[in-house]
Formats: structure tokens, C-alpha cells, sequence
């Protein structure tokens, strides 16, 4: 058996595919869920289904919104002991559909991949980790990618440098709480079959499948029970690592 101390979970990106599935084991373990996200059908459907879950309509690239609507939560007595960032996105194409290449990605759309997938993560570590140090408790998982190991396929390269980012604000940030108790992990997913993957050809899907030593895509089930893991007491030790969840596409340190 494992504990998860806490009751709170908040979870940014939180009605995407993975989060989805990461917020199900959390509500089904009986913590209070905030899932924090553009689109919030998602999530509004999974809270018919919890009452312990709830959302807040949320673009995660506007910073002083995010400060203004969740700095109140995070800094509550009651704020969530567990910080989940999921938030991601991989823009792939063009306008007129051609992948995007280091020569023609404008910096305003380098910008907002890295707002969303860099700042988003940063900004949310660091409004909620004074109350956390406060505590002397927490646990932040940050979702990054495989991509962040192997450079990428399908993804372009604004995504892959912001996933490798994600990882060095595991590393660094880990190192500066852990002395607060506070342990900061992260979860490379591979190719995990949520809606996010039908951006390419099935044909594309069929052959990155070939690739994976397990034969399968992932599901978010897959990637939650890590997520769960690291959040449990099970992993009190483990801090500024990263988990592979890639079926053996990716196989190293």
C-alpha cells in the first residue's frame, strides 16, 4: 500500500488527454482535483462524474491572469500540497500546412510555444512554492516528452527545445527546495494515444507505432500511474529525475 499526503491536486493543462487520466486516479483516490485549462469541456464532464473535481477556465500563456486568479489559490491555507504541469503545446504546421522548420518559425510563434510549455510551468512552481516552504511539504510533477531525449520526429523544434527546458527546471528547481521537503520530478511521455496525436497521418502514426519495442501506444492510464507514484510516499527519495513512459521507444540515461 501506498499514502499520498495532502488533499489537494491542481493541475495545469488539466483537461487535456493525459491530464484526463491523471486526474481520474487522483479523484479516485479521494483528493480534491483542480483541473486549470483553456477548454474546459473536458473537464466539466469528468466533474459530473467527481464531485471532487473542479476547473477554472484558464489560458495558462497570460501570466498576470494566471496571477491574479490562481495566486489566491496556491496561497491559501487550503492550497493544493500537489502541483501537476501538464500544459503543452505542439503546434506543428503552418497555415498552409507545411511542418515548421527552424528557418521558418517567426519568433512571435517560438514565443508563445515557449510561454505555454516553459513560463506556464515556471510561473506556477513559483507561486506555489512559498506555500509549500511554508508547509515544509510538496510535490511538483512536471510533464515534459520524450522528444526532450531523442530531438523529436513529428514535433517541431520550438516543442522539443521547450520540453528540454522543462526537464532543467526539474533539475534546478528540485535542488533549491529539497531542503523544504518538497520533491520536483518529471514524466517523459512517448507517444500516448490522446487526441494530440491525430495531428499527423495515420499512415505517420503507424510507423512511429513500428518504432516502440511494446507494440502499442501509451494511454494516459500509463502515464498517471507514474504521476501517481511520484506523488506517493513510495517516492520520498526520488527528486530531480525524470520518468520514462515510452513503451521502449526511448531506452537510456
Amino acid at each position: 500500500m501506498f499514502d499520498i499526503r495532502g488533499n489537494g491536486v491542481i493541475i495545469t493543462g488539466g483537461c487535456g488527454g493525459i491530464a484526463l487520466g491523471i486526474a481520474k486516479l487522483f479523484a479516485g483516490c479521494g483528493k480534491r482535483v483542480t483541473l486549470v485549462d483553456v477548454n474546459i469541456d473536458a473537464g466539466l464532464a469528468l466533474a459530473k462524474e467527481h464531485a471532487n473535481v473542479d476547473c477554472i477556465q484558464l489560458d495558462m500563456a497570460d501570466h498576470s491572469a494566471v496571477a491574479d486568479r490562481l495566486g489566491p489559490v496556491l496561497n491559501a491555507d487550503g492550497a493544493p500540497e500537489i502541483l501537476i504541469n501538464a500544459v503543452g503545446w505542439s503546434p506543428k504546421y503552418d497555415s498552409e500546412g507545411n511542418p515548421w522548420k527552424p528557418w521558418t518559425i517567426p519568433m512571435e510563434h517560438w514565443q508563445k510555444v515557449m510561454a505555454v510549455n516553459v513560463e506556464a510551468p515556471f510561473h506556477m512552481c513559483r507561486l506555489a512554492l512559498p506555500k509549500m516552504i511554508e508547509r515544509r511539504y510538496g510535490r511538483i510533477i512536471n510533464i515534459a516528452s520524450v522528444v526532450a531525449r531523442n530531438g523529436g520526429g513529428v514535433a517541431p523544434l520550438h516543442y522539443v527545445t521547450s520540453k528540454s527546458a522543462v526537464l532543467g527546471l526539474t533539475i534546478g528547481i528540485a535542488k533549491d527546495v529539497a531542503q523544504f521537503n518538497i520533491t520536483v520530478n518529471a514524466v517523459n511521455p512517448g507517444r500516448i494515444d490522446t487526441p494530440m496525436i491525430s495531428d499527423v497521418s495515420a499512415e505517420t502514426n503507424r510507423m512511429l507505432m513500428s518504432r516502440i519495442p511494446l507494440g502499442r501506444f501509451g494511454k494516459p492510464r500509463d502515464v498517471a500511474g507514474s504521476v501517481l507514484f511520484l506523488a506517493s510516499d513510495l517516492a520520498d527519495y526520488i527528486t530531480g529525475t525524470a520518468i520514462e513512459v515510452n513503451g521502449g521507444l526511448y531506452v537510456g540515461p
